[in-house]
């Protein structure tokens, strides 16, 4: 444990050493979505957006603090489960931090005309801030999975206070019965956030399918990259995929891009947000 730890801290301080030198050669590459990844990157250390969204991302945070407290209990069972927890507790595992959530905002709100698709709701932090990034882009959707019906009505009830007059839809179930529902909606795709299921095997069948439905060039967001070896075996799995353009590794969080106008071999970035 001790020794995994000194690993990933050296790893991320070797990462920000080059930081700017990983800046200037995705720069160079000079292809848009690339740098609509680095701009919106760069979003989060400025004061002047973050000043500008603090209204929107302060909602966003006060509905999180309204799940910290929430002692109700979710069950399992669907899963097969007796295991249960608490809003609160799920919350506190499981629910994207302020820095990854804006990140995400910051993607979605300066890509022109974005339809997202979410895998895993969760309890709706993370769909709360794209859903707030989404505000006033009428023509695009927000579509997000959960397999967890409690956690989908509370998350529902959150995107429906938020007014933002785009068209969302929370889908119930377990994946294998509603994934093939997201693949027939004949709904085209540019930003995906996978965060629903840390099994390889699983996660690598959605990389593949979700294919058939993105349109180009498509960002594709992978949470939790370091969570195990699992993981990080899928992660270098999709970096060598002949459809992939370029790869930006943010520890935490992988980013691909889908570019069918760069189909040469893909670079691999590092950049480094938060722990």
């Amino acid at each position: 444990m001790i020794f995994s730890k000194i690993k990933k801290h050296l790893s991320i301080f070797g990462i920000r050493l080059y930081q700017n030198r990983e800046l200037k050669r995705i720069l160079k590459e000079d292809n848009q979505a690339l740098n609509l990844v680095v701009e919106s990157f760069l979003e989060l250390n400025g004061t002047k957006n973050r000043t500008e969204y603090s209204k929107l991302f302060q909602q966003c945070e006060d509905y999180r603090q309204s799940l910290l407290v929430n002692t109700t209990l979710i069950s399992y069972a669907i899963f097969g489960s007796e295991k249960k927890q608490s809003v609160s507790e799920i919350c506190k595992k499981a629910s994207s931090q302020p820095i990854w959530a804006q990140f995400l905002f910051f993607l979605v709100r300066k890509t022109d005309s974005p339809n997202v698709l979410e895998i895993g709701t969760n309890l709706g932090v993370s769909g709360s801030y794209i859903l707030s990034a989404l505000r006033n882009k009428k023509d695009s959707k927000f579509i997000t999975m959960e397999g967890l019906s409690s956690l989908c009505k509370i998350a529902n009830t959150q995107f429906k206070s938020l007014e933002t007059g785009v068209y969302y839809e929370v889908i119930e179930g377990l994946y294998e019965d509603t994934f093939p529902m997201i693949l027939n909606k004949k709904i085209k795709f540019n930003i995906f956030f996978i965060d629903g299921n840390h099994n390889k095997k699983d996660t690598l069948h959605y990389f593949n399918s979700l294919k058939s439905i993105m349109s180009f060039p498509a960002i594709v967001i992978f949470d939790d990259i370091n969570w195990s070896k699992d993981m990080q075996s899928l992660w270098q799995v999709v970096t060598e995929d002949e459809d992939v353009s370029y790869a930006i590794d943010f520890f935490k969080l992988g980013v691909l891009i889908m570019d069918d106008s760069k189909k040469t071999s893909s670079p691999i970035f590092k950049l480094h947000i938060s722990y």
